[in-house]
């Protein structure tokens, strides 16, 4: 009961924060995106070596890349190479908050990227709110104020498959 009542909070103020408009979302391809910024869940260590892996095949494409992660501890992580922030960062209502959380919200991204499968509310809120020309999600019919474009992983829900999809459709848009 407690997590239903934090849950109807996120989205009530979630709902709040998206009536300020964050300007035109259009579709943009790898090719013509600059700067692309890469949610994901950085608490299994091995999804971060796979993101890590997949910001540097963009990199070796001369994109400018940003990393923010969301370590679901409420302890500092020791040994991470990218901006990052954890359970000690979220409210009441589970909104992160922080320096590293606004200075990525700050940034106009081209392409903004969540690389997570399973629900994550402090994700989807900086997705929400990011002022990012195109979001990439997957798919999920209720989270569509998350994300402009989502991929259905169908039955093959890891996260290898949904990085290549990205990778895919950004190549064909």
């Amino acid at each position: 009961m407690f997590k239903d009542i934090q849950r109807w909070f996120y989205f009530y103020f979630l709902k709040k924060g998206m009536k300020n408009p964050h300007g035109a979302h259009k579709a943009i391809n790898l090719n013509d995106a600059s700067e692309i910024g890469i949610l994901f869940d950085a608490s299994d260590p091995d999804e971060v070596s796979l993101i890590n892996q997949f910001a540097d095949t963009m990199k070796k494409e001369k994109k400018k890349i940003v990393l923010l992660g969301y370590y679901d501890q409420p302890k500092r992580a020791i040994n991470f190479n990218f901006s990052y922030f954890n359970k000690k960062d979220l409210n009441w209502h589970l909104i992160p908050r922080g320096l590293v959380v606004d200075e990525f919200l700050g940034r106009k991204f081209d392409i903004l990227i969540n690389a997570y499968i399973k629900e994550n509310l402090p994700l989807e809120f900086v997705s929400a709110m990011s002022k990012a020309s195109f979001r990439m999600g997957a798919y999920n019919k209720q989270k569509t104020y998350a994300y402009d474009f989502m991929v259905d992983m169908k039955d093959d829900r890891d996260l290898r498959t949904l990085l290549t999809q990205y990778k895919h459709y950004l190549q064909m848009l």
